[in-house]
């Protein structure tokens, strides 16, 4: 495990972040618009608020401190293993569930102030609390950028104002870089917090090839419509031709007319041709690639592009190299939520790996062709629910974080990941090809 950081550190960090939760429930015009479900299959938006601090009372209080829930009910209630989601649509009042959350921070202040910390490793069964605090964050985190996209599902009305999505140009034209044959390290260490799925590390050969330098544009993709893409059973995978027909999918998700108008966060907007193509579903972005004679990066061909410094002969931990604090900005990227939007591909210099690539820290996640399965020697920890349970063939990994995403998620060897036909998430892609 990572160096130890000091308690009262880890409790300035844990009450920045559920400000940080708190301010964007505060982006609901009413309350009665995030106690519905925002789409078909969701849970509400409030629900979340709930189950932060319900993952907070059992890792923290119960698990590493070894002391009774604050509250049994909402154990179950708001444990999506326990409770099926259709019984979830009834919740409590946010005022309710934030004198909840308000408890379990304060409880937890008690813990990390009283020096249980150090402690908590030495009690039979018990999980050591600094690993126990770092779940906890980068839980709060990931949950918050669900919330997001679930905004961005809302009517205009149910939100807040907000700025336009960010407009321009890129910053030059598409190419592709060109990736040698390597042998690298894949996947993270206990010097940092990381999942058990991006562990245990180890060598993978990669043959040399391609990888566009930009995420696919919002114009490109136009081009793969306009040319009948949709229509097209050969750009498609069986699997992924009857989900089209099924579903009556016939342009992304975000995707308004013809004419093109983009549905942005806070508004409607002309489509922007530069900015990187969002919601779409693996199954899309494999069709897109086929359309253009290429395909979609294996996720260790990505975090070779991404993490591979040929002059130090090592793999980075971010693409920009150096590490950070968790909650703090990452250099010059579009993520940790700037915009509330997408920018144009390439505007952001400090998501650029050292071979190149743009964007492989933030702007959107980006569809690989990797199924999601344990590495080689893989052990559930601390709990099988988080990705084990998801080793299930559908699920399809996705790197690289969003113009949303907090800067430790935005790591090299982070490993997100969704179902196929899953378009809602703010995600997109980018082609890759072999090298002959």
């Amino acid at each position: 495990m990572k160096t130890q950081t000091p308690p009262s550190q880890q409790l300035t960090r844990l009450t920045l972040l559920r400000a940080q939760t708190l301010q964007l429930l505060d982006l609901a015009t009413s309350e009665d618009s995030v106690q519905r479900e925002p789409m078909p299959g969701f849970r509400p938006i409030l629900w979340h608020l709930a189950h932060i601090g319900v993952f907070q009372n059992y890792w923290i209080i119960q698990r590493a401190a070894g002391m009774p829930s604050l509250n049994p009910t909402y154990d179950v209630h708001f444990d999506p293993m326990k409770t099926p989601r259709e019984e979830a649509r009834r919740l409590p009042a946010r005022a309710e569930m934030e004198a909840y959350l308000q408890a379990t921070l304060s409880r937890v202040q008690e813990l990390l102030e009283s020096g249980v910390a150090d402690q908590s490793a030495r009690r039979e069964g018990a999980i050591d609390m600094q690993y126990a605090v770092e779940l906890v964050l980068e839980h709060e985190r990931q949950h918050q950028e669900t919330i997001a996209f679930l905004f961005a599902a809302l009517p205009y009305e149910s939100k807040r104002a907000g700025p336009p999505p960010l407009s321009g140009t890129r910053r030059a034209p598409s190419q592709e870089i060109h990736i040698p044959a390597l042998r690298v390290p894949i996947g993270g260490t206990r010097t940092r917090f990381v999942y058990d799925n991006e562990l245990p590390q180890h060598e993978h050969e990669l043959s040399a090839f391609f990888l566009d330098r930009d995420l696919t544009t919002n114009a490109e993709y136009a081009e793969f419509i306009e040319a009948g893409g949709y229509r097209e059973r050969r750009f498609w995978n069986d699997e992924g031709w009857a989900w089209k027909e099924s579903a009556a999918v016939d342009k992304p998700l975000y995707w308004v007319g013809p004419p093109w108008k983009e549905h942005g966060f806070f508004q409607e907007v002309t489509l922007r041709d530069d900015a990187p193509v969002s919601g779409i579903s693996w199954y899309e972005a494999d069709a897109y690639a086929r359309f253009r004679s290429k395909r979609l990066p294996t996720e260790f061909e990505w975090e070779a592009a991404a993490a591979w410094d040929p002059n130090a002969r090592l793999m980075r931990p971010f693409p920009w190299g150096e590490d950070h604090e968790d909650d703090g900005a990452v250099p010059d990227a579009n993520a940790n939520n700037v915009l509330w939007s997408t920018a144009p591909v390439g505007t952001y210099q400090g998501g650029t790996s050292a071979l190149g690539l743009h964007d492989a820290a933030g702007n959107l996640w980006e569809w690989t062709a990797s199924p999601f399965a344990g590495y080689p020697g893989f052990a559930a920890y601390p709990y099988p629910e988080y990705s084990e349970a998801w080793f299930d063939g559908d699920h399809r990994v996705s790197r690289g974080g969003s113009w949303f995403s907090a800067t430790g998620l935005l790591r090299t060897t982070f490993r997100n990941f969704y179902r196929r036909n899953f378009r809602a998430a703010l995600i997109g892609m980018r082609c890759a090809r072999d090298a002959r």
